[in-house]
């Protein structure tokens, strides 16, 4: 535990994570309908273009990657999108050892070793609720921007974890048109969004 070395944790995906660090935020992200938002003027901050949820139920604390890649193969048919037309994927990354190799191995299923992912979790904890709007709002301003932020404090990836291009080390340069939000709750409930820069 690090409760001596707060800074250095919590450590998504990494083979020295302590788990879970519970965070405080809230986030209003404000949904509107496309025709809508034009009609009245609005400034469109990205739009969303794919959307998959489902449960297995099979267990509280103990998800299945078998689940979770059925959810993000539903967002992309959902956003009629190829796998190779998404430019990074926004984990959940908790920091909890059957979390982190479970989303791994679900996204490596989908996506292939190249899907640069990361997890915002790493800055800020784990806020409960607010996770889903918050994390999907950074991962807007981040395609905006054309740049990922590193996942902090990820230094060594647990081997048992897929092979991913994980985003460590350094915040990076990229250029996308498309990003995936996923989010993957206790009792086996996922959630992944895809987004689309406007």
């Amino acid at each position: 535990m690090r409760n001596e070395d707060p800074h250095r944790t919590p450590r998504p995906y990494d083979k020295d994570r302590d788990g879970l660090v519970i965070g405080e935020g809230a986030t209003t992200l404000i949904l509107e309908e496309y025709e809508h938002a034009l009609a009245r003027g609005a400034t469109i901050q990205a739009e969303i273009v794919g959307f998959g949820t489902n449960a297995d139920g099979s267990h509280a604390t103990q998800p299945r990657a078998e689940t979770m890649a059925v959810a993000l193969r539903l967002a992309l048919d959902d956003a009629g999108l190829p796998p190779e037309a998404i430019g990074y994927v926004n984990g959940h990354g908790t920091a909890t050892e059957w979390g982190d190799i479970a989303e791994t191995v679900a996204t490596a299923s989908v996506f292939g070793a190249r899907m640069p992912i990361l997890s915002l979790k790493s800055y800020f904890g784990h806020t409960l609720g607010a996770c889903g709007a918050l994390e999907a709002w950074m991962g807007i301003e981040m395609m905006r921007e054309g740049w990922l932020a590193r996942t902090a404090n990820l230094e060594n990836v647990d081997p048992r974890c897929a092979e991913l291009d994980y985003v460590m080390g350094e915040p990076r340069r990229l250029e996308f048109e498309h990003f995936m939000s996923n989010n993957f709750a206790f009792g086996g409930i996922n959630t992944s969004l895809v987004f689309r820069r406007t």
